[in-house]
């Protein structure tokens, strides 16, 4: 499946789909607006570029969260913490930090055995020590409970040198080690404890995380259990808090809930419920009221996946709902999808408008293509390609308006969450193939947090772009 966590990727097309939404609406759609006596003259192909760019990322939209829904749990779940987003690295952190503090121990210690006898929690070592590499101080700490062969280590980073984003770095992991403390073939993950600080000026203030598994057999790695993400913004950031859970539990399925705050006192939240037979339901709730519902079957039992999502807006909005579904077929030899998915517009005045999206995807080592080809009742037809790798997206599509119009666009998606984007629209498709000048250019740098700033030009007009994280815009055009 493509691993696209679709946040990143969502926040940047639906930060598109703003910015062309102003050339694809009248100037009373524009919310900063200049008096009515210095409205610039409407643009007819600024605004059919605009619509046709909605038109076109909307459905890669679409299409980055059906992949979430083939993909099944482990796509959905968006938790933010690296090492706290699934059970296997949650894991595989557990036995690092356990890993580390014997290192620190065998460097301070010739032999270390458990106690015997104590009645409760004893103290085997405690060592703090200065990283003078690495620049930090590091205190390392192993309780030991021999009534109950319940460990707790604790690695502790602070006094970071100046260079270094962190301020304050810990993690405690629990664990019963069955009597020996350098044998990992018979130690049960307990849980599992992250707490970070940054200096400030970073973007995250502050992040917590935790596990807590489903007993493991001795050895061997929890496959379920509940996550936790809890992550603080720095005052200067849109967004204020998320916090996350994802509890999934093997042969009986699991659920997902995040929310999001952000600094104007709006909220985001997205849920999730995954069944044991690959079923399950999404909701959202967006900051602007629009809510989302639906359910979806991945392809993992039988290699054959399907959704159905219905978008509802607020009041006055046009279309005032979106539905969508489609069918999908997963082949096991290369990890690809291929199918068809719909979405129908309803509008205020009870009309509906289709588009028709063909899936198809292949893969060649590591890179994942991905083809759309999309037939929209209202607004012409076309392709958009996305192919994938782990450092970079690319993307590029053209498209045939209804007036005869075309547009090409090519993008860059990259690991990071920064995105560059480049459009350009043509009298035809003939006028293109001729190498004809184009109607219109927009060129759009685009940043982690949803922002960025992009340059329209018409012949002789030029507009300059101001996104904002929460993905409004405001344009202006040069004297």
């Amino acid at each position: 499946m493509i691993t696209i966590k679709s946040n990143l990727r969502m926040a940047f097309l639906l930060t598109l789909s703003a910015i062309f939404g102003y050339w694809g609406c009248s100037s009373s759609d524009n919310p900063v607006q200049p008096p009515p006596d210095k409205q610039p003259p409407a643009s007819v192909t600024a605004q059919t570029m605009g619509q046709t760019s909605v038109t076109l990322f909307s459905n890669v939209t679409s299409f980055s969260q059906i992949d979430d829904f083939m993909g099944g749990a482990d796509e959905v779940v968006d938790l933010e913490i690296p090492d706290l987003d699934n059970n296997a690295n949650a894991s595989q952190l557990a036995r690092k930090i356990k890993g580390q503090s014997l290192n620190v121990l065998s460097r301070h210690f010739d032999k270390v055995t458990l106690p015997k006898t104590a009645q409760q929690d004893s103290v085997v070592f405690d060592v703090t020590e200065r990283d003078s590499v690495e620049g930090v101080t590091h205190r390392v700490s192993l309780i030991y409970n021999p009534q109950t062969q319940r460990a707790r280590f604790f690695i502790v980073g602070f006094d970071y040198r100046e260079d270094n984003p962190l301020e304050y770095d810990s993690t405690e992991v629990a664990a019963n080690l069955n009597g020996t403390i350098f044998d990992d073939s018979d130690d049960v993950l307990l849980s599992l404890n992250t707490l970070r600080r940054l200096k400030p000026g970073q973007l995250i203030r502050e992040e917590s995380g935790s596990f807590v598994p489903d007993p493991p057999a001795p050895g061997a790695d929890p496959t379920g259990g509940v996550l936790t993400n809890d992550i603080t913004y720095s005052n200067s950031s849109f967004i204020s808090r998320s916090a996350a859970t994802f509890a999934y539990h093997e042969g009986s399925g699991g659920n997902y809930e995040k929310t999001s705050e952000f600094s104007d006192g709006t909220t985001h939240r997205e849920a999730a419920t995954f069944n044991s037979d690959g079923t399950g339901s999404f909701e959202e709730d967006r900051r602007d009221g629009t809510m989302v519902r639906g359910t979806f079957d991945s392809p993992e039992d039988d290699g054959q996946g399907s959704y159905e999502l219905t978008t509802t807006f607020k009041a006055g909005h046009d279309p005032s709902k979106v539905t969508e579904s489609g069918e999908f077929t997963y082949n096991v030899a290369d990890s690809t999808i291929s199918g068809t998915f719909t979405k129908i517009q309803t509008k205020l005045d009870g009309s509906t408008a289709t588009d028709r999206v063909e899936v198809s995807q292949t893969r060649v080592g590591d890179i994942l293509s991905t083809t759309l080809n999309v037939e929209s009742a209202e607004d012409g037809m076309g392709f958009i390609a996305i192919t994938e790798s782990p450092d970079v997206d690319q993307l590029h599509g053209e498209w045939n308006n209804a007036d005869g119009t075309f547009v090409t666009f090519t993008a860059q998606s990259f690991s990071e969450g920064s995105s560059h984007l480049e459009a350009k629209q043509y009298a035809s498709e003939v006028a293109f193939q001729n190498n004809e000048p184009a109607l219109a250019t927009g060129v759009f740098d685009f940043y982690p947090d949803g922002s960025g700033r992009g340059v329209v030009t018409e012949g002789t007009d030029i507009y300059d772009v101001v996104i904002r994280p929460d993905g409004t815009v405001e344009v202006t055009k040069r004297p």
